[in-house]
């Protein structure tokens, strides 16, 4: 069976991977798709598990995002520089495996590092061509690397279902009847009846257009008016006709040219919110924004005492041993108009990852948004985020 190795830095591109996953998945379904936060079972060593799965697979995926080059660690020093740090463990054993195509993928408007840049055993992977996954285009992109994956030796041939979903997906706007909810049994013949009533109504339209054509130029030929008669000779002996005093121009005002509308000022979103949930709880935000890139984060919020999280504690301490005491949030996000929309990561105790989601907001005014907090393990929100004056987070 075909195998696939995601390696990422959890801080740097942990939602880009879990999104990856679940495609590749759902694009692939006989192939296994290894990525540590969901293939590594509690109590496993990490190491062993790493390198049992490189040995294995077939292709390594290298998720390279912004951060994934100059993160450093609590000593301040570059992660990528420490030779027993994970990502450099994992890439290093992949590039000195045979038969083994290391690639790498570039998210959240990276650029891929040079080779120079790279710790010597790293240095190869600088050299390898890399594939650009970007947030607008992302079923696009994802379609081309499927078609990269799929001609490697030894790799399936990806889904067909999923090449119908990604095509739609890409081409929404192409044509009504992609988007017809349908089953395909159903979608030929319903698209061609589609195909057949536009061009009657594109007929009727021609039609009409030509009959109201040839009755305005009817109209004009016989609205013409008659030649004017020749003015009478001038009679000597008539009297001529008194002078007619001129009649002054009556003076019209003129109205007003509409003023053009002033272009909508870019929205400053820069500054500390605070978000409240469908559950009454409040979580300080700050916001920074950079053109229309946004990021967020959260100070690290007690939860010892909140209801929804006494539970979710019950769940981890029963299944791993340990709970959890504080929380924040982590995230990246693009700003259009008046919408804004983050890629989130949740974090435990400092610096665990325990899940992943998305913020999608829309801007009502300068101090005011509301939306949908969703997070990848199933529970979703409405939320309203509101500016505030408070402290920022740190």
């Amino acid at each position: 069976m075909a195998r696939l190795f995601i390696s990422y830095r959890r801080k740097d591109s942990s939602g880009y991977a879990q999104t990856l996953h679940e495609d590749l998945l759902q694009a692939f379904p006989g192939m296994e798709v290894f990525r540590d936060l969901e293939s590594i079972a509690a109590g496993e060593d990490f190491v062993d598990a790493i390198e049992r799965e490189l040995d294995r697979c077939n292709v390594v995926l290298v998720l390279v995002g912004p951060h994934w080059l100059s993160m450093t660690d609590a000593q301040g020093k570059r992660r990528l520089d420490n030779p027993n740090d994970p990502v450099r463990m994992e890439i290093a054993r992949a590039l000195t495996r045979r038969g083994v195509r290391v690639i790498p993928v570039l998210v959240g408007g990276a650029t891929m590092p040079d080779a120079a840049e790279l710790p010597e055993e790293l240095s190869a992977l600088g050299r390898r061509n890399a594939h650009e996954m970007t947030d607008k285009r992302w079923q696009y992109d994802f379609g081309e690397l499927c078609g990269v994956l799929e001609k490697l030796p030894g790799m399936p041939m990806r889904s067909t279902a999923t090449d119908a979903s990604t095509q739609s997906t890409s081409n929404r706007n192409a044509t009504a009847d992609d988007d017809l909810p349908l089953p395909e049994s159903f979608r030929k013949p319903v698209g061609r009846v589609i195909g057949a009533a536009r061009k009657f109504v594109w007929g009727v339209g021609i039609f009409f257009t030509f009959i109201i054509i040839v009755a305005v130029f009817v109209g004009e030929e016989e609205t013409s008016p008659e030649p004017a008669p020749a003015p009478a000779p001038f009679v000597a002996d008539e009297p001529a006709p008194a002078p007619v005093a001129p009649v002054a121009p009556v003076a019209v005002a003129s109205l007003p040219a509409p003023a053009a509308p002033a272009p909508e000022p870019e929205r400053d979103l820069t500054g500390n919110w605070t978000m409240v949930d469908a559950q009454g709880e409040r979580i300080p935000l700050t916001l920074t924004r950079q053109g229309n890139d946004l990021t967020l984060r959260s100070p690290r919020i007690n939860v010892t005492q909140h209801p929804v999280w006494q539970v979710y504690n019950a769940v981890l301490i029963q299944t791993y041993g340990q709970g959890v005491t504080d929380v924040h949030f982590e995230g990246a996000g693009e700003a259009y108009e008046r919408d804004v929309n983050f890629a989130l990561n949740i974090f435990a105790n400092g610096n665990v990852m325990i899940n992943t989601g998305s913020l999608s907001l829309r801007v009502a005014n300068s101090s005011t948004m509301t939306g949908t907090l969703r997070y990848n393990s199933g529970e979703t929100s409405v939320v309203t985020v509101s500016r505030s004056t408070g402290a920022a987070a740190n």
